[in-house]
């Protein structure tokens, strides 16, 4: 028995959102084919990307499996087989679309019926084998789709957000894989905050929100900001502030870190100067010495599975 599943790319975060908002776009996706084998109780892993790991405990895919067996009391062997499509360490969520396809391909072998929450769940938990861990922020994209909150983690809710404003996407993604980079991240982060940074915060996501939800560009605009988390992580992306300048000095809606970077994701519409965006973005890059891509991107719907014999 095999089943196939897909899941897109996505951009966690959004400025002030740190492990509550995310955006899946379709720039990338994975996709996974679950398998069942002879072996009782093994989980193989196999992959197109030989830097993937193979042992199911440092996998994301793979710890997201087993945990989910283990839960359901499923002892079947399992092959999983990862075809990698979004590029490792740039702030895209590449481990956790391999955990939400692995996941939904499971859930679809087995006919388990998960809810969206649940998937949410279990792909969270890979998410350690690869940050260390369980962040829910970048698998609730590309579980869901579209742009969406995380409102708990014990127990799992996710809100999807309406969008109501037509934008684009624009990542300015640097090249090479960094390896352990989400990990690094997230020990750069402070362990405390100054009131009045918090409170500045909670305005920027506030904004974030209601600017989604009303359709209103300025709001948008103010709420990509985030004056905690970015500025920790900021030896990492450098050619950032300078990026987000040309953004906004060239009509775009707003500008954010994707994720825990180093691509920038620009939000922008037909009133945004894209072209000179990228001519301005690429001398930046190459001040830092950085060789940049440009990939153009929509908002994505969410993981897709079905059953194939």
């Amino acid at each position: 028995m095999s089943a196939k599943a897909e899941a897109y790319s996505s951009s966690a975060n959004l400025g002030p959102g740190f492990d509550i908002l995310s955006m899946a776009h379709n720039a990338f996706k994975d996709i996974v084919i679950a398998r069942t084998i002879e072996e009782k109780g093994k989980i193989v892993i196999k992959s197109n990307n030989p830097k993937i790991p193979l042992d199911p405990e440092k996998n994301s895919a793979g710890l997201a499996t087993k945990i989910l067996l283990q839960e359901k009391g499923i002892d079947e062997g399992i092959e999983i087989e990862i075809n990698k499509g979004i590029p490792f360490g740039l702030g895209l969520g590449s481990s956790g679309a391999s955990s939400v396809a692995a996941v939904a391909a499971v859930n679809e072998l087995f006919e388990l019926k998960l809810t969206q929450e649940e998937m949410v769940k279990y792909s969270m938990l890979g998410e350690q084998a690869s940050s260390g861990s369980p962040h829910p922020d970048n698998v609730a994209a590309s579980v869901y789709g579209g742009i969406i909150a995380v409102t708990s983690v014990s127990p799992v809710k996710v809100v999807k957000i309406p969008v109501n404003i037509d934008f684009k996407i624009l990542l300015i993604s640097p090249q090479g894989e960094r390896e352990g980079k989400t990990k690094k991240a997230r020990e750069m982060l402070p362990s405390k905050v100054d009131l009045s940074l918090y409170v500045k915060n909670s305005r920027y996501l506030s904004s974030l929100i209601l600017g989604f939800i009303k359709g209103d560009k300025e709001l948008i605009k103010q709420g990509l900001n985030d004056e905690i988390v970015e500025v920790a992580r900021e030896p990492l992306y450098p050619h950032y502030k300078k990026i987000k300048e040309i953004a906004l000095k060239n009509d775009a809606i707003g500008s954010c870190v994707s994720g825990a970077g180093p691509t920038v994701l620009v939000l922008y519409d037909d009133h945004t100067n894209v072209d000179k965006i990228k001519v301005e973005s690429l001398e930046v890059c190459k001040v830092f010495g950085l060789t940049c891509n440009f990939i153009s991107a929509q908002i994505a719907g969410g993981v897709k599975s079905e059953r194939l014999n």
